[in-house]
């Protein structure tokens, strides 16, 4: 069995993320991992680079979520290098009244189910996605966006009946 290199500390994860792209911003409010702010416009062109470049190899997106903040909506995306075991955490924002990003399907094949979870929960608009459209609500369902924090269920509020025992 031959033994990996695990090089996960921070500090030299973001120094090799910013000898390659020194124009990303620091994120200090994630925690766990490195993370950088991205302009919309330019996201796919960071993301290409760090799944690319030999420093980065950041090959694998783990996990893609949105975020509803009072102004605008965030986008993060998690992406990991499974040589050395090294994480990303790259955050872009889109505002409310234009919610659209580049999808990162054409980077990360495996964004695609989590896009659609994002523009269906969220509204955020993937362009370039290969399959958007709903795929935890209902087809037809046009009340809005169910975690945005203006979203109004206007169903019927059911009751809950609790047998006594």
């Amino acid at each position: 069995m031959s033994e990996r290199v695990r090089d996960t500390g921070s500090a030299a994860i973001r120094e090799r993320v910013r000898a390659v792209l020194p124009q990303l911003t620091d994120d200090p409010s994630t925690v766990d991992l490195p993370a950088f702010r991205v302009d919309r416009t330019g996201l796919l062109d960071v993301m290409r680079v760090l799944r690319d470049a030999p420093e980065c190899g950041f090959q694998y997106l783990s996990c893609l979520s949105g975020v509803d903040y009072p102004d605008h909506l965030d986008v993060v995306y998690h992406i990991f290098n499974l040589q050395n075991g090294a994480g990303v955490c790259l955050k872009t924002s889109a505002p409310k009244s234009d919610p659209v990003l580049p999808s990162a399907t054409a980077v990360w094949p495996g964004a695609n189910w989590h896009e659609r979870e994002v523009f269906d929960l969220l509204g955020v608009r993937f362009e370039g996605h290969p399959d958007l459209r709903r795929i935890l609500m209902p087809e037809g369902f046009d009340a809005g966006y169910p975690l945005r924090k203006d979203f109004v269920d206007s169903r019927p509020a059911k009751v809950r009946l609790v047998r006594s025992r």
